[in-house]
């Protein structure tokens, strides 16, 4: 007997293949059949004529990591009909910590000023997952890539400087040993701390590791905005000289002075496929970023991290007056502040959030250049904005192009306001129904390719074997969905809203979530790479 039997939808395999209407037979967590009519008993039937029946789907850049902790139920991905998250994204991840910085972890824990999530933090990967307990339920499944910046901040320090010979050979190790444990690559954040004063010769001996164990690459290049074609540069010529995948993380063009090359710089990436370079990408399907005011500050203000930016800013000396002008060039009118939106300061200065910059400068009666420095200050380099940065056309065209995944570039947060800090990116909550919409609205690309790049594409690209295609022998992750009505609710102003359109969603051969509602079952859980030395 069947464990679950599909009948009457419209089967897109991932593969881009069209698709055709037909029955899906599940058993033992496992795609046993896919054929125009399949006539077996089963332990329960759905009906989902006039449904698509497509893989579930894969968020590409996702930063979950420990968001199970706060809240299992993972709504904000599940309700999208995402089943799997590649995570430890932009240099960022739990581990590795060193033993100093897991000391103040401990302490910290101890007299009760460290939240669950928090706390999660570990030395190691194998250390993490032993973290969790029986009750630490997630819904959705997690594939961890180690961040570059975790493991520089416990090496080298937040200081602006070169990584000594002695230094990368311990980074090495502890990426060796994120392997040899599970992960599935490593990720760059060459836009933060303390990932951006890594140099050329650092990032290539540790990506070269990566090639030996086949072992991906995502990067949040350097610049996004007006360097952003030099800093793919920087990518392609890493990727010739150690050969290893590397990913674009977010794609974007994020500033004006390049807005409408968005064809140009993808022809850079594809001119650089065809020397036979594996570099691939993903986008997100909103014209909008979200990060903090204080990755606009230059590097040399970020030597030693944020505090010593805020004391630099505090000091209104020779620095205070070099970033002043910087952000005169840059933001000089009140529709550049209106651009900076604060979303979330983690209480350290509630008022200021829901506000732009724009706002601000008007009602502190300061320029807008100045009121980023005053914003700067108040939150202590704790905010986090939405930032509108990204030309829709840009945004749109890239949305066409075959080869590009698609990522959310957000959490699997509750939809609950009261479990977040602020208003996040309503890419949080609608990424890939929003995806969804603007292919069947707007002609972006066909249904089956679509699906392609959500299932198939992104499995692909990190390595899963076993998941983003629909066919006997596959793991039993599934989504259902209604193409006709599928679109986000989510908007800037109100980001707590769920999507329309995903009906089911099957993990393992369970429904994780049925006729648009979520059952109680937590089937997540870490998928972990099989290590070959």
């Amino acid at each position: 007997m069947l464990d679950l039997l599909l009948k009457n939808g419209l089967i897109c395999d991932g593969t881009a293949a069209s698709p055709f209407v037909g029955d899906a037979a599940i058993q033992n967590g496992r795609i046993v059949e896919l054929a125009p009519s399949i006539c077996a008993d089963s332990a329960e039937t759905l009906d989902v004529s006039g449904l698509v029946v497509a893989p579930a789907f894969i968020d590409m850049h996702s930063h979950s990591d420990a968001w199970f902790m706060a809240d299992g139920r993972c709504e904000a991905k599940l309700y999208q009909g995402v089943a799997t998250e590649i995570v430890g994204q932009c240099g960022s991840s739990c581990f590795p910590r060193s033993v100093s910085q897991m000391t103040k972890v401990r302490r910290a824990a101890e007299e009760g000023k460290l939240s669950k999530m928090e706390a999660y933090q570990a030395g190691t990967f194998e250390k993490l997952l032993r973290k969790r307990g029986p009750e630490d339920g997630m819904s959705t499944n997690l594939v961890q890539l180690v961040g570059h910046n975790a493991i520089r901040r416990g090496v080298v320090g937040l200081v602006k400087r070169p990584a000594w010979e002695d230094e990368i050979r311990l980074s090495k190790y502890l990426l060796q040993q994120a392997f040899e444990q599970g992960c599935w690559g490593m990720s760059l954040g060459l836009g933060y701390l303390p990932g951006l004063f890594a140099d050329t010769h650092e990032l290539e001996e540790l990506i070269r590791l990566c090639y030996i164990y086949d072992q991906l690459v995502t990067v949040h290049m350097r610049d996004e905005g007006d360097r952003v074609f030099e800093a793919l540069d920087e990518m392609i010529d890493l990727a010739r000289r150690t050969h290893a995948h590397i990913h674009i993380a977010h794609l974007k063009l994020g500033a004006k002075s390049v807005w409408g090359r968005a064809e140009a710089l993808y022809e850079k990436l594809l001119r650089a496929r065809e020397e036979g370079l594996e570099l691939t990408a993903d986008v997100y399907p909103y014209p909008a970023c979200s990060t903090g005011l204080s990755s606009r500050l230059p590097d040399w203000a970020l030597d030693g991290g944020t505090d010593h930016a805020c004391r630099l800013l505090a000091a209104r000396g020779r620095e205070h007056d070099e970033i002043l002008e910087l952000f005169r060039e840059k933001y000089p009118a009140r529709e550049d502040g209106d651009r900076f939106y604060i979303i979330g300061t983690g209480g350290v200065c509630p008022e200021v959030d829901g506000k732009t910059v724009g706002q601000l400068s008007e009602e502190w009666g300061l320029p807008v250049p100045e009121t980023m420095i005053e914003t700067l200050l108040r939150t202590r380099c704790q905010e986090d904005c939405i930032i509108f940065n990204m030309d829709e056309g840009d945004v749109e065209w890239l949305l066409r192009q075959p080869g590009i995944a698609i990522g959310s570039d957000a959490s699997c947060r509750p939809f609950d306001p009261a479990m977040s800090d602020g208003k996040p990116h309503p890419r949080t909550y609608g990424t890939f129904p929003r995806f969804l919409r603007l292919c069947r609205e707007k002609g972006l690309c066909s249904l089956e390719q679509a699906v392609h790049r959500i299932t198939q594409l992104p499995a692909e690209n990190v390595g899963l074997k076993d998941r983003g295609v629909l066919k006997p022998g596959m793991v039993a992750d599934v989504t259902v969905f209604d193409w006709a009505q599928i679109r986000e609710t989510a908007t800037y102003d109100d980001p707590f809203q769920k999507p329309v359109g995903v009906e089911h969603v099957i993990m393992n051969g369970k429904l994780a979530l049925k006729n648009g509602r979520q059952t109680e079952l937590r089937l997540g859980d870490y998928l972990r790479k099989p290590f070959v030395g």
